[in-house]
């Protein structure tokens, strides 16, 4: 059976009567991060980051501390950083998780999110600027990259028109602060684009065929 729950459907949204549970575990998890960051002293203190999994270069490729490419998609830096990720989290998830199903929203919601830290980590290593980096704005970049999909269904392009997709990609791309991370941001978008894209096509393929 085809549910809305487990599918990659290609097909109409229901917001109305969807709930998106998966975006608001995402969302709790991050908050609840957040939360022992500050009891352990603050959000913005570098030993607080790096405890909580923040992703930082040397703990890495030094230490073999890979976890750091995964954890550090939980960790925020400040109060508005938290709060920015995740209303764009809410205002995207929602339908991201309702197009591909709950399942599906997570492999991309992670991969995206891993492939921004392995570019930001790579990117580090190049320059040798090593930085404490941590946030969801990867994942959440590739769950943008996902809307190119819905601009490209049939049953969907109406309600995300490309044109408005390229323009937020493009002011996600602008970087507001000079420590905004622009290469995970770009890893996570190819990430999620490239994931969702899969999802669709092989759907799309297997109705077909």
């Amino acid at each position: 059976m085809n549910t809305n729950q487990d599918r990659t459907n290609g097909g109409k949204l229901t917001i109305d009567s969807y709930k998106p549970i998966v975006t608001f575990i995402l969302i709790g998890l991050n908050v609840i991060v957040f939360l022992l960051e500050t009891s352990a002293g603050g959000s913005e203190k570098t030993e607080v980051l790096l405890k909580y999994g923040a992703s930082y270069a040397p703990y890495i490729l030094e230490n073999g501390q890979w976890y750091r490419l995964f954890t550090s998609m939980f960790v925020h830096i400040g109060i508005e950083h938290l709060a920015s990720n995740m209303i764009c989290l809410f205002a995207i998830g929602q339908y991201a998780e309702n197009y591909f199903g709950r399942i599906k929203y997570i492999v991309i919601y992670v991969i995206a999110g891993l492939v921004g830290s392995i570019f930001s980590l790579m990117v580090h290593m190049k320059t040798g600027d090593f930085a404490v980096c941590a946030g969801a704005s990867g994942a959440i970049s590739g769950l943008i990259g996902t809307l190119v999909i819905l601009a490209l269904d049939s049953e969907t392009r109406r309600i995300f028109p490309m044109y408005r997709v390229i323009v937020a990609i493009i002011i996600m791309m602008i970087p507001g602060k000079a420590n905004v991370d622009v290469a995970a941001h770009i890893g996570g978008l190819l990430g999620g684009l490239l994931t969702g894209y899969t999802f669709f096509y092989f759907d799309k393929n297997k109705y077909i065929g």
